[in-house]
């Protein structure tokens, strides 16, 4: 059974990239990102630029609190979840197969 979801698993590939310069911040945010009425936030900046949406629509849209990375806050909270209860069952594993007398 893995610990990882692909998507989870993909996540953290994705930011290693972006680390390693093969992937741009941007690039990043444009695919993780949240998304409203079918695009991210990037889409729709790209939208302001060309004057298809005006700057008001924008905010409006994406400002309350950072909503354009809820996903990719919500994607670490599972992964730091995911962590500390791992852990703690590897811990137990780590504490049983190093016993002298097994069942």
């Amino acid at each position: 059974m893995a610990l990882l979801t692909k998507r989870e698993k993909e996540f953290i590939q994705d930011w290693f990239r972006v680390l390693d310069g093969e992937m741009g911040k941007i690039e990043f945010f444009e695919k993780w990102a949240s998304k409203k009425d079918g695009a991210n936030f990037i889409q729709d900046l790209e939208l302001v630029e060309s004057g298809e949406m005006s700057l008001e629509e924008f905010r409006a849209k994406w400002s309350s609190k950072g909503d354009w990375k809820n996903y990719i806050r919500v994607m670490r909270h599972r992964l730091e979840k995911k962590y500390k209860e791992g852990r703690e069952e590897l811990i137990l594993l780590y504490r049983f197969l190093n016993l002298r007398d097994h069942p």
